[in-house]
């Protein structure tokens, strides 16, 4: 009874054990259990951890609401961080303002779609999604740089105890949007949004820029995911955040936020896109096809869903 009470109060605990199993699988795949496999799957699953946090936020808006501009966002802000920053310091700080702009301004228009025109979501993000991957096509025709600031090399590679410092800085996200679900009166709006939008208006929630901003931070992280990334790997590519689709609704749901709304896991978040990291590498480790590991992901991401939505009736 306790078990039951503790986990239902800390919807975090299935993913956080479900991490710590598959951590002892890849160990037992791989036959060598090491602090270095761990720190290289943490930092993977910090880059899915920014973007999937906005996922989480939207989806706690209710209705069946999804952000699928995601990936795009991400590819976007890659190719504009490479292309203006070309490795110089001095226009670090600049980018990333500009970068953040950019993402606030896409999640602006992606509630103006959702909100005021009432086109439902998975269909607004979706052509929003389109005209981004658009635009960043253009954008390749001219793109040629490939340099990386040192700012940002230390921000992505320099590590402490194994990991880098831009994980850290997701920690640091985390923690904040938890103390923002908890403690801020816009978090505690957020899941009044999605429990009941019109139980929300009469207490006097103003409902149209909750959602707003909802959408607007979903795209800032996603932001935020390209730019850091595109330190990571030391460029940009068309397609770049492609995998970053579904695996952001997958890592929210099997962290305990409701796909249906109303309630947000932050910590959990982290701990499903952990969970998905060392699902992938032991799939990689035991040589599976990418067709087999994509099977496998969608038919875990299937599940979960299932389960979070008799988790919401339940509720």
């Amino acid at each position: 009874m306790k078990i039951n009470t503790f986990t239902k109060n800390h919807q975090w605990t299935w993913a956080a054990i479900g991490s710590i199993l598959m951590f002892i699988a890849v160990s037992l795949i791989s036959g060598k259990l090491s602090y270095s496999n761990f720190a290289a799957n943490f930092t993977i699953a910090s880059y899915l951890t920014i973007c999937a946090l906005g996922q989480m936020i939207v989806m706690t808006t209710g209705r069946g609401a999804f952000d699928l501009s995601i990936p795009n966002m991400i590819t976007l802000s890659a190719f504009l961080t490479m292309g203006l920053t070309n490795g110089d310091d001095r226009n670090f700080f600049p980018v990333l303002l500009l970068v953040i702009a950019v993402g606030a301004f896409v999640g602006f228009i992606n509630s103006l779609l959702v909100i005021r025109m009432r086109i439902t979501s998975l269909i607004a993000t979706l052509a929003v999604g389109y005209i981004l991957s658009t635009a960043t096509s253009i954008y390749n025709r001219t793109f040629n740089s490939l340099k990386v600031s040192d700012i940002m090399n230390t921000l992505t590679r320099t590590k402490i105890v194994g990991i880098p410092i831009v994980s850290y800085i997701v920690l640091l996200i985390v923690i904040g949007i938890a103390f923002m679900f908890r403690s801020i009166t816009f978090g505690r709006a957020l899941q009044a949004l999605g429990q009941n939008k019109r139980a929300a208006q009469l207490a006097g929630i103003k409902v149209n820029l909750v959602e707003t901003l909802a959408y607007v931070i979903s795209a800032v992280l996603a932001a935020l995911c390209g730019f850091f990334l595109s330190g990571s790997v030391g460029g940009a590519f068309l397609g770049m955040g492609d995998n970053y689709l579904l695996d952001t609704v997958g890592c929210v749901v099997i962290g305990g936020t409701l796909a249906s709304g109303g309630r947000a896991v932050p910590l959990g978040t982290l701990f499903g896109a952990l969970f998905l990291c060392f699902v992938v590498t032991a799939m990689q480790v035991a040589n599976f096809s990418i067709g087999v590991q994509n099977i496998i992901k969608g038919v875990i991401i299937i599940f979960v869903l299932v389960l979070s939505a008799n988790r919401g009736q339940s509720d």
